[in-house]
């Protein structure tokens, strides 16, 4: 009994602890960017800063993101319309690094763009899975060790145990580039609520079933 009353209670400060946040992207973001080239060297691409009294900063609204990305155990799935931030693409090669499966559903046209990063990661051996139709594949989310594909996991590598993680999403009107990040007017919600990430992982599941015969694992830039 006394150790289902510990158990209970720790579940419930870790509960508490989980993010829920709405981030911000907007002019303000950028007024400090000089500083940051200035601490941290110009060109720096560092997830991490130090503290900085712009309440909308658009170098800290990134580190969150990247942050939880850090935090990924077993699956990062990503759908993105366009994506080239060079920071963000670090976290998720670091999360590469660490064993985390990443699969990655965009848009047929934008995977070429210019500085797509999703390009790279192809290459490093991410799977990425594109839809044909003249449709936009518009979304922007990405759920970091969801429920659902956890499990998946789970079985195919025929795991009995499994390490402490909890489901996260990140959506919102948000581009993962520099100008989404550090110039347009945007903003992304992070958050542990379950029924939001179990949501969103199953459109992912779905989307990913049907995307499956334009499977675009060797991505060669145009």
């Amino acid at each position: 009994v006394i150790w289902k009353l510990v158990q209970c209670s720790r579940s419930k400060r870790e509960k508490a602890s989980r993010v829920h946040e709405v981030i911000v992207f907007n002019e303000l973001g950028e007024i400090c960017a000089a500083a940051h080239m200035r601490n941290n060297g110009i060109g720096s691409q560092k997830p991490h800063m130090s503290p900085c009294c712009n309440a909308h900063c658009s170098l800290r609204n990134v580190a969150k993101i990247a942050e939880q990305i850090d935090r990924a155990v077993y699956s990062i799935d990503l759908a993105i319309f366009t994506f080239s931030s060079l920071s963000l693409a670090d976290a998720l090669k670091r999360a590469l690094q660490r064993g985390v499966i990443i699969r990655i559903i965009s848009d047929g046209e934008m995977v070429y763009c210019t500085g797509s990063q999703i390009t790279m990661l192809a290459q490093l051996g991410v799977p990425v899975r594109v839809p044909i139709t003249t449709n936009l594949m518009h979304n922007k989310f990405c759920i970091i060790d969801g429920v659902e594909r956890v499990e998946e996991i789970r079985l195919l590598r025929k795991l009995k145990w499994m390490r402490p993680c909890y489901s996260i999403v990140i959506s919102g009107s948000l581009n993962w580039t520099a100008q989404g990040l550090g110039g347009n007017w945007g903003n992304c919600i992070i958050t542990a609520d379950e029924k939001l990430t179990a949501t969103f992982q199953a459109e992912f599941q779905r989307m990913w079933r049907s995307f499956g015969k334009t499977e675009a694992s060797r991505i060669q830039p145009k």
